[in-house]
């Protein structure tokens, strides 16, 4: 007969989802690297711990104060099914820093609001041009930088901006989306992901756009979902518009992105707030 002095029951309070945000929209895959999470000192919440496994990070919330804990014990006799039974907890804002040590990932801010009682929030991490697998040369490259004010000497670049492509194939009218980040000079590589040169050399329609904050372009964690819409000009134009088309070149068995006719050199792109 088995005698059961003392149960400890440790339930988390939430699992955060790491989740690889490059390439095509709907297809993103856990990111299993050894990430390291740092929490923010201001989070309201105090007691709260991460164990982090990969493609996700477990969250233990030690004290709630006046509510059951979620860690806990029952001193006589087996557990009951209500004993087990999670606790409600109040929810809070998670706040921190990520960085991935191998550098395949670009490093950033988040903040979730709502967090607790398992909500499983997922956070985009974008690879940087180091971790960014391209495939047959079907990526889209370019330097974004912003508008020049009157009080710089040189237009500043846009640091980790958020880019998006979408292409729409002409044989069906299906429409798929390609996110990617540029790195904190502005520059940035799209990679066109699964999708083959066959339904592409077919005939498709490709649409440009980014979002960017200027006051995150030198921070060393920024927030991509601080980021806004931008207007985009190529070069130093005077006409900004919300998109750019993009056009394709085939060459041997090559299909090259652009957003000029007969590219030799990487396109500046210039961005303003609308």
């Amino acid at each position: 007969m088995i005698r059961f002095k003392e149960t400890l029951i440790r339930q988390a309070s939430d699992v955060i989802r790491w989740m690889d945000a490059t390439g095509r929209v709907g297809q993103e895959s856990p990111v299993l690297n050894p990430l390291q999470i740092a929490l923010a000192d201001d989070i309201e919440v105090k007691q709260l711990s991460i164990l982090h496994k990969p493609g996700a990070s477990i969250i233990w919330r030690a004290d709630i104060p006046g509510a059951v804990n979620l860690q806990r014990s029952i001193d006589i006799g087996r557990p009951t099914d209500a004993d087990k039974q999670r606790p409600t907890e109040p929810v809070y804002e998670l706040k921190g820093t990520v960085v991935d040590p191998t550098g395949i990932f670009n490093p950033r801010a988040f903040a979730k609001k709502n967090c607790g009682n398992n909500s499983f929030p997922h956070i985009a991490l974008y690879r940087s041009l180091l971790g960014t697998r391209l495939s047959q040369n079907k990526a889209l490259q370019g330097i974004l930088r912003y508008q020049k004010q009157a009080d710089e000497t040189l237009s500043q670049p846009a640091g980790w901006a958020l880019v998006s492509l979408r292409v729409t194939l002409g044989t069906t009218g299906d429409s798929f989306d390609f996110n990617a980040q540029a790195d904190a000079n502005g520059y940035f590589q799209l990679p066109v992901t699964r999708l083959s040169l066959t339904m592409l050399t077919a005939g498709f329609s490709a649409v440009f756009s980014v979002k960017a904050n200027k006051a995150q372009s030198a921070q060393a964690f920024p927030d991509p979902d601080q980021m806004t819409d931008m207007q985009i000009a190529i070069e130093d134009g005077l006409v900004f518009t919300d998109t750019l088309e993009v056009i394709a070149e085939q060459t041997q068995y090559q299909l090259k992105l652009a957003f000029v006719a007969n590219e030799t050199r990487v396109t500046t792109l210039t961005l303003k707030s609308p």
